[in-house]
């Protein structure tokens, strides 16, 4: 299975939900139903379907199916998705500091930049605070631009901590991050500023011809 046709589905935030559910420890049809306000047969659906890819995996079964992630296949999907959108960026003149020193990063590189062990604790917390709290319902590549802009925006105290945590080099960690969130709003900016020096161009054309 592809890491595109694996997106296909995992766009989908209902998805995305019935996985980071199992993720943290409600791995029942019946709790996950319970836990996200859902027809138990919606769950079953959706959890055989994340199944057939490969993104989970049933445990061994007792009175009712059991899952766990398949945490090497979801985040083969992360760690992809950091790839090809370095690959995409590396054009961009606002950012060509950062892509000369992350344009040759392996995938093997990437896992030590942002360890597999923070994908996981992201997910998990990020899915708690969620049901808590409520907010946009993301689909897992949007979940992964968020999750790095908001390392690039994290205050310095949290930003030492993690990183001694985690052991991650900090240089490379913000200019991957800085990267990431300029794919998400990067077109845009340069879109306003084009409008705006057009503007500014032709006002002075007009300066000139009074």
């Amino acid at each position: 299975m592809t890491t595109e046709e694996l997106l296909e589905t995992l766009e989908t935030p209902a998805y995305v939900e019935v996985l980071l559910c199992v993720a943290t420890g409600k791995n029942y049809a019946s709790s996950i139903a319970r836990h996200l306000k859902k027809k138990q047969p919606t769950v079953t659906e959706q959890l055989a379907k994340l199944e057939s890819l490969g993104l989970i995996v049933p445990l061994k079964r007792d009175k009712a199916k059991k899952y766990e992630v398949n945490w090497p296949v979801l985040l083969k999907v992360f760690y992809d998705v950091v790839k090809e959108t370095i690959e995409c960026s590396k054009d961009f003149l606002l950012i060509e500091k950062e892509m000369m020193a992350l344009k040759d990063l392996t995938i093997k590189d990437l896992k030590k930049v942002v360890p597999p062990d923070l994908v996981k604790v992201f997910l998990k917390e990020y899915f708690n605070i969620f049901m808590e709290q409520g907010g946009k319902r993301k689909g897992f590549d949007e979940l992964i631009f968020s999750f790095f802009g908001a390392l690039n925006n994290i205050e310095k105290p949290y930003l030492k901590k993690l990183v001694k945590m985690f052991n991650i080099e900090e240089e490379t960690l913000l200019r991957l991050s800085a990267v990431m969130e300029f794919e998400m709003t990067g077109r845009e900016q340069t879109a306003i500023v084009t409008f705006l020096e057009g503007l500014s161009e032709r006002k002075k054309r007009l300066e000139r011809m009074k």
